[in-house]
């Protein structure tokens, strides 16, 4: 018996899927509540003990902040319109999370305590509140969580999608993706006796099978072959046409469409691109990368968030503050 899962392009480049969370984006039917919108004030960030910003500055550091990551790393959402997003990160202070602009303007205070949803944006720890890029509240969340997971079969080579107790075989599944996606490398083997209710079966029959530890992942061409045959330690899903791949411990990017290295693989950290350019770190430093791998700022930040507009939130010893790329070239 054959199994029809439809699978949209959102969830098969995911393929670890979350709705409402604080990682991956999710591909549910929601309810969208509203219209109803309010109009609060847009606050602004606290006072600075420091001056004007330096030379090379567009906000100048602050240390009652930390920002955790940018909102150009994620997929747009579904329900909601972040006409901004790509301007946005979160920022932590007092131990809960708000977001902020490149101008240093707090859109969402950190009271608020938001995360991601892949579903409705930006939302609230309750998520009683969905967001737009102006702080305005625009409905609810509440889409909870889900997972499918896609694995590789290491022994066979086929690619199976998880749903709930089965393993659905590529060639039954109707797919309406044409992007390549990751899946987890794995030994999928006949569990020896018979089969009982909480195991996993293949394609509707009653084959059980066990599923091995995790080896590494792989990218999966929309066909459901290898791209490269090439088992990473890790790799994140794909932006500007280039996946994040982790080998022997440090990251590099490889093209989706050849499998043919981009970047070298030297980093101990990296961040999605966006416009062109990636954060990286070298171990010793974060800076930026384009998509050829040459550096194109200097690389002695303690951290630094994903670019945007020729700027780019970056940590040094004196605090968090927004960088103008071009005055830190390489």
């Amino acid at each position: 018996m054959k199994k029809i899962l439809s699978l949209c392009l959102a969830a098969a480049l995911a393929l670890s899927l979350a709705a409402c969370g604080k990682a991956t984006s999710e591909s549910y039917p929601v309810e969208v509540v509203g219209p109803e919108r309010t109009s609060a004030p847009m606050p602004t960030a606290a006072p600075q003990t420091s001056a004007a910003p330096q030379p090379g500055w567009a906000v100048a550091p602050r240390t009652d902040i930390e920002i955790t990551g940018s909102l150009a790393d994620y997929e747009k959402p579904q329900t909601t319109q972040l006409a901004q997003q790509d301007q946005l990160a979160f920022f932590v202070q007092n131990g809960k999370t708000g977001v902020i602009d490149l101008e240093g303007t707090v859109r969402i205070p950190a009271e608020k305590d938001v995360h991601w949803c892949g579903v409705c944006g930006i939302t609230n720890a309750d998520e009683s509140e969905v967001y737009e890029q102006d702080g305005t509240v625009v409905g609810a969340g509440g889409h909870g969580t889900g997972s499918s997971n896609v694995y590789y079969d290491v022994n066979s080579g086929t690619v199976y999608v998880e749903d709930v107790d089965w393993l659905i075989s590529w060639d039954n599944i109707q797919v309406s993706t044409n992007q390549p996606f990751i899946a987890k490398a794995v030994s999928i083997t006949p569990k020896e006796g018979a089969g009982g209710p909480e195991d996993t079966y293949i394609d509707g029959t009653d084959t059980a099978v066990t599923i091995g530890e995790k080896q590494g992942d792989i990218i999966i061409l929309p066909s459901g072959k290898p791209l490269d045959n090439v088992i990473y330690e890790q790799v994140n899903s794909a932006s500007e046409g280039l996946f994040a791949a982790k080998m022997a411990g440090l990251w590099g990017f490889v093209n989706a469409a050849t499998g043919q290295q981009a970047v070298p693989f030297i980093y101990s950290e990296v961040r999605p691109f966006n416009e062109g350019l990636a954060a990286v770190n070298t171990g010793s430093g974060w800076g930026y990368v384009n998509t050829a791998g040459s550096e194109k700022t200097v690389m002695t930040f303690e951290n630094a968030q994903t670019a945007s507009g020729g700027k780019a939130w970056v940590k040094t010893a004196d605090g968090w503050g927004v960088i103008l790329l071009s005055d830190w070239a390489a």
